[in-house]
């Protein structure tokens, strides 16, 4: 991820019961840990987690890339907003982000836009991996349900699970979760990853209204899944920003192709790649509602 806006890639470690680090690229192949001084070491209590999963996108459409990170039973995940002045701030309280998820361990999480509102969502995995913990706990379970986060415009996340259907009513132990399109239908559907069972496979089948686009890159003089590249989009008044990445939530891979809602807008003015390693190239008009493929190279340079 670039979390300073500078055009190269930085990376960000969780380390189980322990600090995290973030390694801020300073270009020539060298990076410079930074964790303590930007607050992404430890949440706003000043403690370390037992760090599970971790994803990040632009949640609140400021034009810079947040945090969240899942943790053990008895610690909330923390949202790590980014001021965009160098710092981040923990804003799980504020924003009620997994309030309900603390009496559970948290592993697989992923941020994407479920309804289309041009907001993104989020899903965490939940299961105990102690699978005995029901006998002496009275706060837990070895299975339990997993939570679904609806995104209010940057301000708050609210608890949905209960009001989504019957996908997430089974309680499991899970781990891994993979978000993507599989029907290519334009919405967002679930993989599950749950621990000496098979794996549960969610269909998204929100009321379509809503527009969207969905992008896949490939890269020709830079790697050809185009990781690393930021892409904005531009519709209208809404402007949001996306990367392509190697590595996702809890052990896990997924979203190269990278999905934005709309909401009402029907048409999207441009999008503007920047490839790894800084060429910078502008599409103009793509067409909503479908998925585009865009090829380094044969879009409009922009200097």
């Amino acid at each position: 991820m670039d979390y300073d806006n500078d055009g190269d890639t930085d990376i960000a470690v969780l380390n189980d019961v322990r600090e995290n680090f973030l390694f801020e690229n300073l270009g020539g192949g060298k990076f410079r840990e930074v964790g303590l001084v930007t607050g992404f070491a430890y949440n706003a209590d000043g403690m370390a987690l037992g760090s599970m999963g971790i994803d990040c996108a632009d949640y609140d459409n400021d034009g810079w890339l947040d945090l969240f990170q899942t943790s053990y039973s008895g610690e909330l995940p923390v949202l790590y907003r980014n001021s965009g002045l160098g710092f981040f701030e923990d804003v799980t309280r504020a924003t009620e982000a997994g309030i309900k998820t603390y009496p559970h361990v948290n592993w697989g999480v992923g941020f994407a836009d479920f309804d289309n509102d041009a907001c993104r969502d989020l899903f965490i995995a939940n299961g105990h991996l102690q699978d005995n913990i029901d006998r002496y706990s009275g706060s837990t379970a070895h299975e339990v349900r997993n939570t679904l986060l609806m995104n209010l415009r940057g301000r708050k996340f609210v608890d949905v699970s209960d009001a989504c259907g019957d996908g997430l009513l089974p309680k499991l132990s899970s781990r891994g979760v993979g978000l993507d399109d599989l029907d290519n239908d334009g919405d967002i559907d679930v993989v599950i990853l749950n621990s000496r069972r098979e794996p549960t496979i969610l269909r998204n089948d929100s009321q379509p209204g809503n527009h969207w686009i969905e992008i896949q890159l490939r890269g020709c003089s830079t790697n050809r899944d185009g990781v690393g590249a930021r892409v904005r989009v531009l519709s209208g008044d809404l402007v949001q920003y996306e990367e392509v990445h190697s590595g996702r939530g809890y052990q896990g891979h997924f979203g190269s192709r990278l999905h934005f809602g709309l909401a009402h807008r029907q048409r999207v003015d441009r999008v503007e790649v920047r490839w790894i390693g800084g060429g910078v190239e502008v599409f103009e008009n793509p067409l909503a509602d479908r998925l585009v493929t865009l090829v380094e190279g044969s879009g409009r340079n922009r200097r």
